[in-house]
């Protein structure tokens, strides 16, 4: 009895401490903080980021080209920085004609794109693009680190200089251009989003290297949110799943046959997902993208790792 009384005095105390609080709210619109965490995110509120400059890395084509589009149907200013044109041992990267319909894309979505060149390994390159995005749109409000490579083989057959790509562009990547970045969003009290996958939530064999790389990533993204909250800055991941993108059907799904057009080879992916994914179809770059969009907007939320993978890992 005295237990339910203590609950009941708490629960009344809360409720009264709430409504003052609200009260306050309401009388002191000047306590408000004036960044895009206070804005109401919902379909009522298309443009939810006008205004709002995002720079997306990695953003020439497959999930930074889909993350980018979703950002400026809600009314942000777009910059991309990608490493166009540039080589990989692995697979081959975003060339310009990519990067041209990207950019053609943005601007039907009614924005004016701003591409730059980025190599997230590179401590000068990370500053550099920073610089001229500030240079182009005078702010910074959220940073999409989606910049990321894959690579798998056994632990006896990976080479170390696999490794070490792997980790710096998925894992160093994020802390040099969060660093570079940092100045600015403190500026805009900002978001940082940094693209994980769920490989960072759970180990596969062949793949210790890209595993333990998104693994960190997370780990880095609990760490900024953590050092990053007293600037007003959050900072959360997104989980990617399995999607159709040029990386990923190139690496997961090989050509069956010297012949095997690029949508015979994603028609396939997808009767592969329909049976591995508790939602029956994989990820679209727009699915990442909606994600991210919640998470550079939502107003009590940081440090999380969200998957977007139609159920087939949960947390």
């Amino acid at each position: 009895m005295v237990g339910l009384l203590h609950c009941l005095c708490v629960l009344e105390w809360t409720s009264s401490s709430l409504a003052r609080n609200l009260d306050r709210g309401k009388s002191h619109p000047s306590r408000v903080r004036r960044d895009i965490r206070n804005e109401e995110v919902s379909a009522m509120n298309p443009k939810i980021l006008e205004g709002k400059v995002a720079l997306v890395t990695g953003g020439a084509r497959g999930i930074g080209a889909g993350i980018a589009e979703v950002l400026a149907r809600a009314g942000a200013q777009i910059a991309i920085g990608d490493l166009v044109g540039g080589k990989h041992t692995a697979y081959r990267l975003a060339d310009h004609d990519e990067l041209d319909a990207t950019l053609a894309r943005l601007s039907n979505a009614g924005v004016e794109p701003f591409s730059i060149h980025l190599d997230v390994t590179q401590s000068a390159s990370c500053n550099s693009a920073l610089a001229a995005v500030l240079d182009h749109f005078g702010r910074l409000d959220i940073l999409v680190n989606n910049a990321g490579i894959v690579r798998s083989g056994l632990v006896g057959d990976l080479d170390e200089s696999d490794w070490d790509q792997m980790f710096a562009v998925n894992s160093k990547g994020l802390f040099l251009m969060s660093r570079a970045a940092l100045p600015a969003l403190k500026e805009s009290q900002g978001a940082i989003v940094n693209i994980a996958s769920v490989a960072g939530l759970q180990g596969h064999a062949g793949m210790s290297a890209y595993c333990g790389s998104k693994f960190a990533a997370i780990g880095i993204t609990q760490s900024f949110a953590q050092e990053f909250a007293g600037d007003g800055i959050r900072v959360n991941a997104v989980c990617p799943g399995f999607l159709a993108t040029a990386m990923w059907l190139d690496h997961l799904l090989p050509a069956s046959d010297a012949e095997e057009s690029q949508e015979e080879r994603a028609a396939r992916f997808e009767a592969m997902m329909n049976k591995m994914v508790p939602l029956g179809r994989p990820q679209t770059p727009d699915d990442i993208g909606e994600a991210v969009l919640q998470l550079a907007t939502a107003p009590n939320i940081t440090g999380v790792a969200l998957p977007v993978a139609g159920g087939a890992i949960m947390r």
